[in-house]
């Protein structure tokens, strides 16, 4: 894990990169952070988290970061071993989480933890659709305020991009820059389920509502329809081995 601090100071928020090794998005939106003149108000921490996984071009190496939480400093495991150190940088920080995914329909945000705060620190992103998995449970964010960001397909540039944009915003947002922003009042998705099988091809859009008895995936014949109306959630046709993606249901958008 790679850990460093831009600012003078105690940083209160930490940029979060490589959770994932092989979603890059993050890393390169430091290093454009890191090469422009923006001026930081205030020191931030930026933690690249999984160093080995990343050098590798792994997702991971012994076991997925992002559901190893809180770790175990004890654990054969490498992610094990790094999560009870991530959990550890974390702590009394807000957080800002950059991902990638094999899912279209980005970028949007994430929170897991259940909490206002986090739901709240999401219109910092100015982006406009808030997906809730605390049903689900899990992943780096849960146990601080924070957000992560799904910024784009892997890991092509236009994710890059994305949260080179995204991270300014928020960074401007939450007085940390000098820069115009303008906050969100993001539509939000609360996952209360997921759609398991293997090598199915999902045939639907992410975010827009499949109705009851309406065909979302497909294979070899076998037609999988929706028992009840829902959102899909990061469904993909590659995204997953054991599962097509995520169930959802709207919200009321967040607001001040």
């Amino acid at each position: 894990m790679h850990v460093e601090t831009l600012g003078d100071g105690r940083p209160e928020y930490t940029i979060l990169a490589c959770v994932h090794g092989d979603e890059t998005c993050g890393w390169h939106a430091l290093n454009r952070l890191k090469a422009s003149d923006v001026t930081l108000q205030a020191p931030v921490k930026f933690v690249l988290a999984n160093e080995r996984a990343f050098k590798l071009g792994y997702r991971f190496c012994d076991a997925d970061l992002n559901r190893s939480m809180p770790g175990d400093a004890s654990s054969e495991k490498h992610e094990v071993r790094l999560a009870a150190r991530l959990r550890r940088e974390l702590d009394d920080t807000t957080v800002i989480d950059f991902h990638s995914t094999e899912s279209r329909g980005c970028p949007y945000a994430i929170v897991t933890g259940g909490d206002m705060a986090s739901r709240r620190l999401a219109r910092s992103t100015g982006l406009d659709r808030l997906v809730d998995m605390s049903h689900i449970g899990g992943g780096v964010t849960e146990h601080v305020t924070g957000v992560a960001i799904e910024c784009g397909y892997y890991d092509d540039e236009g994710a890059a991009s994305s949260a080179h944009r995204i991270l300014l915003h928020f960074l401007a947002a939450e007085g940390l820059i000098d820069r115009p922003y303008v906050r969100s009042t993001p539509d939000v998705f609360e996952v209360f389920g997921d759609a398991s099988g293997r090598d199915f091809e999902f045939v639907a859009e992410n975010f827009q509502r499949v109705e009851a008895g309406e065909a979302f995936a497909r294979r070899n014949g076998t037609v999988r329809r929706a028992e009840e109306p829902f959102y899909p959630v990061l469904m993909s046709t590659y995204g997953y081995e054991d599962r097509i993606g995520f169930m959802a249901r709207r919200a009321d958008a967040v607001a001040e």
